[in-house]
């Protein structure tokens, strides 16, 4: 990866902000920092165009119940999203975290976290989506 040097004019006030951001998260300068807030842009950006690919990760959290879970798996099943893995994780005596993770269109995740956040019983859905860069191979598996 080639790296490029540019200017950027911007208000102090922001600047000042932005650094405050930057120490508080502890990265090393600002180029980092902005280098994930541009990543985080492109991939907003590219979920709101909705026209490729995309990975993303679906955390759920929600009372552990038989018919509920019954009713998780089933949604999964009928997903046009293609589910990759879930991670299931009993975080109390009554509630079960799940992580899914899933590559699909816009629309096929989108139909899916709305299916799942309509069942009852599901407490907490929260979704992130993210684009690789176009040179990289998506697989399910990988050495060391």
């Amino acid at each position: 990866m080639v790296l490029k040097r540019f200017g950027v004019s911007v208000p102090e006030e922001l600047l000042e902000e932005f650094d405050r951001l930057v120490e508080s998260r502890s990265y090393v300068g600002r180029s980092e920092a902005i280098r994930d807030a541009m990543r985080a842009y492109i991939s907003q950006s590219q979920w709101e165009a909705g026209d490729q690919t995309l990975m993303a990760s679906l955390n759920i959290v929600y009372t552990h119940r038989p018919r509920l879970m019954e009713s998780l798996i089933k949604a999964q099943h009928h997903s046009q999203a293609d589910v990759i893995s879930t991670v299931h994780v009993h975080v109390s005596q009554s509630h079960c975290l799940e992580v899914i993770t899933l590559t699909g269109t816009k629309d096929s995740i989108t139909e899916l976290v709305n299916k799942i956040s309509g069942i009852s019983g599901i407490e907490y859905v929260k979704l992130f989506a993210f684009t690789l860069p176009d040179d990289a191979e998506i697989v399910h598996s990988h050495t060391h």
